[in-house]
């Protein structure tokens, strides 16, 4: 698509124009997908990361101002969803490492049922399982590694009740872990 049909296209999507918003996603989801497949190596998260990109650039069409093709504005939005999709991962995997480790220093019984998790999303079905109080500490604690002090801040409860939402919350999950290995 040349440059004068594309800044057209978008023109016309920035209007509202139903046909012009599916002959956008038609034209530029692939493009979108190609690049977001190959930063994150999976189908199914690459199509999600794509759509949300072009979704993400028909919300600021109007920021887009035409310094660069608009393709080049796409990638980046694409390329800093793919960006944020893979800091997921990372603090996932970290977080069942961190719940690992916690798991094993304060109690050796559970340990192979820990290490028999075979997914992190094993882990987070059980972190679901989780009262909301409890779920919000342990994800600020191990996902986003805050210390207590930030988390008791922004949960606006005191530092000794986030240690308390911790270790029921750990007791919570070893207690769930009990359950597995006694249904297993």
């Amino acid at each position: 698509m040349s440059e004068l049909n594309s800044l057209q296209l978008l023109q016309r999507c920035e209007a509202g124009e139903v046909g012009a918003i599916e002959e956008f996603f038609h034209t530029y989801q692939p493009i979108s997908y190609r690049l977001a497949l190959s930063i994150l190596d999976d189908p199914s998260e690459a199509d999600e990361a794509a759509q949300d990109a072009l979704v993400t650039a028909l919300d600021r069409l109007a920021s887009f101002r035409g310094e660069a093709a608009f393709t080049t504005w796409l990638y980046i939005l694409t390329l800093n969803l793919c960006r944020q999709r893979l800091r997921k991962r990372r603090s996932r995997a970290r977080l069942a490492r961190l719940l690992q480790v916690v798991f094993h220093e304060e109690t050796r019984h559970y340990e192979t049922e820990i290490q028999h998790m075979e997914t992190d999303s094993a882990l987070w079905n059980e972190i679901r399982r989780l009262t909301d109080d409890q779920r919000e500490v342990v994800v600020l604690r191990f996902y986003y590694d805050s210390p207590i002090a930030n988390i008791a801040q922004v949960t606006g409860v005191s530092e000794r009740t986030v240690h308390n939402r911790l270790k029921a919350a750990l007791e919570h999950l070893r207690a769930l872990l009990k359950e597995k290995d006694t249904d297993g």
